[in-house]
């Protein structure tokens, strides 16, 4: 490679890697944790998970469970995602288009349905901490721009994985195997960096990628209103079929039949086939459809996405989509979700994409200080190095202390009392962000990178050895209980917190003061 394409591709790198790299790691640290939001909520929530009952879900009951609430279902689409760990459907409905609805029938609203108890709640009855993290991964925070901004740094992220490919290609291999622990800062953190850099590198290409699609969709899709001449219903129809809408004709006059046989039926029809989502159109009209979009159980088929329709007034199907034939437009969009989501491996890999994430965020971290090293040299001026110090002090400081953050703030999340669920969201949200920005200039103040790194793993080890014993003590869900009781997503929190901070002690031993 030429000189001048060499620096031009290495300047592109850094300064990418530089501009987004306090940012990124938040997306990549909380993205980490939010790959376990569910089992979190139902770990503060400290009820005990049944799933084989939760998702047996009973439809027609579920509608009855809205129409006690006062909810005039007549005219809506309604749109239901089978539940989680969480063992709550969420439940969203548009506005009525029958012509006599009401002016509150006309709003859209949304909610979440207990499919045990068969009990509705707003999305805001209980806000989890890990709602509040898995949110905070994409900036959902900050209104309206924040998933953009999310999407443009993972399209900068992308951009310093493929100037970091050319740049390091023709000594990627070589460089992999070397590790020079006992020679300058410099280096040893450039070593690690490219080491563990190769390794997540499938990985962190692949959420680069997703990313950009998932949060960026909107300009994504833009072009292709050229195709369809602007005309975004045909787009979306094509691309989107599953949000197809029908003209609301008129209200049907004879009962509504069992929705649960049109389930039954799906069942029969396709076996290995879960719904990933349930539609129904123009609920109590002569032309009401019950839909069913889901994919084929992961162990048979990656993407096997399929969708039926049902005519519920004359008992009919009307459109079917075969999973065993996904085809490629809607498969697209599937793969991707699965892919970053990571929700195909059940918690095995879950832990896998946790370790790759936190590989990332090292890379990040020693990204950053192998460019504090590089510009701390004489030939530099003072006025510009004491800048890139206290710059680095600040990531650094913002990085590290979300981890003790996060690790208090679940205590807090745990703690609460019930009688305060309507505040919930507030304090959760004074809690983790007065007490990060807190966290944040200390440590900046501080300055001492080694201090800050220190003290961060400490108390982030100390509040998750007491993850266990808060739930303990708060919900009675100790350790063996819920071994006996085989409630493995409860359980699998306390043991994960276990395992991170006893990793975290392990790296304060084995850490050593520069000299």
């Amino acid at each position: 490679m030429a000189k001048r394409n060499y620096n031009v591709f290495f300047h592109l790198h850094t300064i990418s890697g530089i501009i987004i790299s306090a940012a990124l790691f938040i997306i990549f640290f909380c993205g980490a944790f939010a790959l376990i939001k569910d089992e979190i909520t139902a770990w503060e929530k400290g009820e005990n998970v049944d799933m084989e009952i939760a998702s047996n879900i009973d439809y027609d009951r579920a509608m009855q469970t809205l129409e006690n609430e006062g909810l005039h279902l007549t005219g809506r689409d309604i749109r239901m995602i089978p539940p989680d760990v969480k063992q709550k459907m969420f439940v969203g409905l548009t506005s009525s288009k029958a012509k006599n609805a009401s002016d509150e029938d006309k709003i859209a609203t949304y909610y979440n349905l207990h499919t045990r108890k068969y009990r509705l709640s707003t999305y805001y009855e209980f806000y989890s901490i890990g709602e509040l993290i898995y949110r905070l991964h994409f900036f959902h925070q900050i209104p309206i721009y924040g998933i953009y901004i999310a999407g443009l740094i993972a399209f900068f992220f992308l951009l310093a994985i493929i100037s970091g490919i050319i740049v390091h290609w023709k000594k990627i291999v070589s460089n992999f195997y070397i590790f020079r622990p006992t020679t300058k800062l410099k280096t040893i953190w450039t070593d690690a960096h490219t080491a563990l850099g190769v390794i997540g590198l499938p990985f962190q290409f692949m959420f680069a990628i997703t990313s950009c699609f998932l949060c960026l969709s909107a300009l994504v899709l833009l072009p292709i209103n050229y195709v369809y001449n602007g005309d975004q219903e045909a787009a979306l129809a094509e691309l989107r079929p599953m949000q197809k809408t029908y003209e609301w004709k008129a209200e049907a006059t004879k009962e509504i039949p069992s929705l649960n046989d049109f389930v039954e039926k799906t069942n029969e029809k396709w076996p290995d086939f879960e719904p990933s989502q349930i539609y129904i159109k123009n609920y109590g009209g002569t032309n009401m459809k019950f839909q069913i979009d889901g994919l084929l159980n992961s162990k048979k088929a990656f993407l096997g996405h399929g969708r039926i329709v049902y005519d519920v007034m004359t008992n009919t199907i009307t459109e079917e989509k075969n999973p065993e034939d996904p085809g490629y437009a809607e498969v697209v969009e599937v793969a991707i979700r699965k892919l970053h989501f990571g929700d195909f491996g059940g918690l095995s890999l879950k832990i896998i994409y946790f370790v790759l994430a936190i590989i990332t965020c090292f890379v990040i971290l020693s990204g950053v200080l192998i460019w504090l090293e590089a510009r701390d040299k004489k030939h530099i001026s003072e006025k510009k190095r004491k800048f890139n110090r206290g710059l680095g002090y600040f990531y650094i400081s913002i990085c590290m202390s979300l981890y003790p953050m996060t690790a208090l703030s679940i205590l807090v999340a745990k703690y609460l009392p019930r009688s305060l669920d309507t505040n919930r969201q507030s304090i959760l949200y004074a809690v983790f962000f007065i007490g990060w920005l807190i966290f944040t200039l200390f440590f900046s103040l501080r300055k001492n990178n080694y201090l800050t790194t220190k003290h961060t793993l400490l108390l982030g080890s100390i509040f998750g050895i007491f993850v266990p014993i808060i739930n303990g003590i708060t919900s009675g869900n100790w350790l063996w209980i819920m071994y006996q009781e085989n409630q493995t997503a409860i359980l699998f929190v306390d043991i994960f917190w276990i395992a991170i901070s006893l990793i975290s002690i392990g790296i304060l031993i084995r850490m050593k003061k520069p000299v």
